[in-house]
């Protein structure tokens, strides 16, 4: 069922059947015209949830636009079936091109050859091309007259509300907030969530993905934010508190991968993700879904791209495979976490 937060701002509750984040909650901010910010996955519990709630709230699908505040498919998957003539998909400009690439398959079969570089069986990686829902329920086709490209401050007015775009690279390298300065309103997509923390991971094209997420931690953290909006699980609260958390969280996380690195010199990403400590129920990595262990190896390696920026590891290619080893003894501290 819809709830309405506010008069003229609305959370739909879209289910991820199946999948550890368990929920998708699209924003629905109407008016004249209305905006729809994120959409679900390509599949039928939230085509049909969507659809319901949309009903229920008496949205006018063709004065609809769209929000995207990044690629990933839980939030894109649907967004082109939704769209009607003369309304508009928005996404950063940073992620159009992404959005585009994720709907090849060549571009799913270079990155699962860089996974088996890292680590990763061709076994596991057949069973991540049938059953990967990143790559199996996104957008269907691709259609470029659908999206127009937002920039980092670009302003957007819906229900005479303005808001402001914020580009908060790291989680993707286009991710955007949406900010309403005058409410106080902070639509934070992946950026800032609660009770589970945003997976951050290598990105092609991107050295320092983990650097780039910490940096929009801070960018955002001192904002004037009274209602905070996130994408998944019913839980919100502080921004700036829960900023810091964050940065607490991936601090301890570099400084074990660090630590395995140091102990057990020469292991592959793969290897490494599988000593690290995840907060998953499942008694050891073998028993780990071969989903989530891609997303805790491509957590792995932006910790590990961290740590090799700032010389505290080196990465070598022995027999076809990335392997890691400890560089000058350094640690993590305060004063690396903000070079």
């Amino acid at each position: 069922m819809a709830e309405q937060i506010e008069a003229g701002l609305w959370r739909l509750d879209i289910p991820l059947v199946g999948n550890p984040l368990k929920n998708l909650n699209s924003y629905l901010l109407t008016g004249e015209r209305n905006l729809l910010i994120d959409t679900g996955f390509r599949q039928d519990p939230c085509r049909e949830a969507m659809a319901r709630q949309l009903q229920e709230i008496g949205a006018d699908p063709d004065r609809t636009d769209i929000f995207l505040t990044h690629l990933h498919s839980d939030h894109a998957g649907l967004a082109p079936e939704l769209i009607r003539p003369g309304c508009r998909i928005f996404i950063s400009g940073t992620d159009l091109p992404g959005l585009e690439d994720a709907m090849s398959p060549e571009r799913w079969r270079r990155m699962y050859r860089e996974y088996e570089r890292n680590g990763f069986s061709p076994e596991e990686t057949a069973l991540l091309w049938c059953g990967n829902p990143a790559q199996n329920a996104g957008a269907g086709q691709w259609d470029p007259s659908l999206y127009t490209a937002l920039a980092d401050g670009a302003e957007l007015t819906y229900g005479g509300r303005r808001l402001r775009c914020i580009l908060t690279p790291g989680h993707t390298p286009g991710h955007l907030c949406l900010y309403e300065p005058e409410r106080r309103w902070l639509f934070c997509g992946d950026h800032v969530l609660f009770h589970i923390t945003p997976n951050i991971c290598r990105w092609s094209g991107a050295r320092d993905s983990l650097g780039d997420y910490l940096k929009s931690l801070e960018r955002v953290k001192e904002l004037p934010v009274e209602r905070l909006l996130p994408a998944h699980r019913a839980e919100t609260g502080d921004l700036r508190a829960r900023a810091e958390e964050l940065r607490l969280h991936h601090l301890r996380r570099l400084e074990n991968a660090l630590d395995i690195v140091r102990r057990r010199p020469g292991l592959t990403a793969y290897d490494i993700a599988g000593e690290m400590r995840w907060s998953i129920r499942c008694r050891d990595w073998g028993d780990f879904p071969v989903t989530q262990k891609f997303f805790a190896v491509g957590e792995a390696l932006s910790h590990l791209d961290y740590l090799e920026v700032r010389g505290l590891v080196e990465r070598r290619t022995e027999r076809e495979h990335d392997v890691y080893f400890a560089a000058d003894g350094g640690r993590i501290t305060q004063e690396t976490y903000f070079k």
